[in-house]
């Protein structure tokens, strides 16, 4: 591998770090999952509350763990929470 192709490499995983790192946040103050912890460069611990309320620890590669929280945001946007009677009695 050259050294611009090693660069290009660096720059590419640099940017999906930071970008788990924002998907993870906002994943966490959703509820989707608990914690994101970075392990090495190439996998991340997801821990996520399954259907029995048990913690759920997993490991993923960098680009499942991009993925799996890539799917999360999304469902998130297209399934909003529904607004409760009281929020919309008031307005």
């Amino acid at each position: 591998m050259t050294k611009k192709a090693t660069n290009k490499v660096k720059v590419v995983m640099a940017h999906l770090h930071s970008r788990i790192a924002r998907l993870a946040k906002g994943a966490i103050e959703r509820g989707d999952i608990t914690s994101c912890d970075r392990i090495s460069d190439s996998s991340y611990l997801i821990k996520r509350i399954d259907k029995t309320e048990r913690p759920q620890t997993t490991k993923y590669t960098t680009v499942a763990a991009a993925s799996l929280l890539h799917l999360l945001n999304s469902y998130a946007k297209a399934n909003p929470p529904s607004e409760t009677i009281a929020e919309t009695e008031t307005v």
